[in-house]
């Protein structure tokens, strides 16, 4: 990449106006005053009770609810596949490309020869939320879910997530496996549809 470099002429002369700022603080007040009347329009149609008409970007928690958009990156979660079956193969490449480390699995092996994670735990103390372990999964096993409400808690060993706690049905995600397919495999292209 080439760089380029930029002449500046600093022997510019500014006229009288650009010296004494005034169009710009005119212009700053307008603005200030602009988003002050909007917001005060807004908190008069929440007095009526019209909540849909307002532009005011507050959400009122717990109230409202915010859905959050498909590519939001919330708690990793593991994807139960139609059978019941989690589709973790426990490959162990979101354990390596995790750069907290806050993700320990171990592996094991069924009758039928296929493989599965015996246990998995994730530290949702440590997860940065990256989305590294969505990236290299090479099952869509696991996923960044839209879950950022029940994140927070007092004690530290609550975050600490066991495999039953992470599985949830394909269905439920199928939002975020279709964009992922769209996004990284370039298959089909994302239309919001369940």
């Amino acid at each position: 990449m080439a760089i380029g470099i930029k002449k500046v002429d600093r022997n510019v002369t500014l006229t009288f106006w650009e010296r004494i700022y005034a169009p710009e603080i005119i212009r700053g007040l307008y603005i200030t005053m602009r988003h002050f009347a909007v917001n005060l329009w807004g908190l008069a149609l929440e007095a009526l009770g019209r909540r849909d008409k307002r532009r005011i970007m507050t959400v009122y928690y717990p109230e409202e609810t915010l859905i959050p958009p498909p590519a939001y990156r919330g708690r990793p979660v593991l994807v139960r596949a139609e059978n019941g079956l989690e589709k973790c193969v426990a490959c162990g490449l979101c354990e390596v490309a995790c750069p907290p480390k806050c993700i320990k699995i171990t592996g094991a092996e069924r009758d039928n020869g296929d493989r599965y994670p015996l246990t998995y735990e994730l530290d949702g103390g440590r997860c940065i939320f990256c989305g590294f372990c969505e990236e290299v999964c090479p099952k869509d096993a696991i996923v960044m879910s839209a879950e950022w409400r029940e994140l927070c808690e007092y004690d530290r060993a609550r975050m600490v997530y066991q495999k039953e706690a992470l599985l949830y049905p394909q269905r439920n995600l199928q939002k975020r496996l279709n964009l992922i397919r769209s996004r990284y495999f370039g298959v089909g292209r994302y239309r919001g549809q369940a």
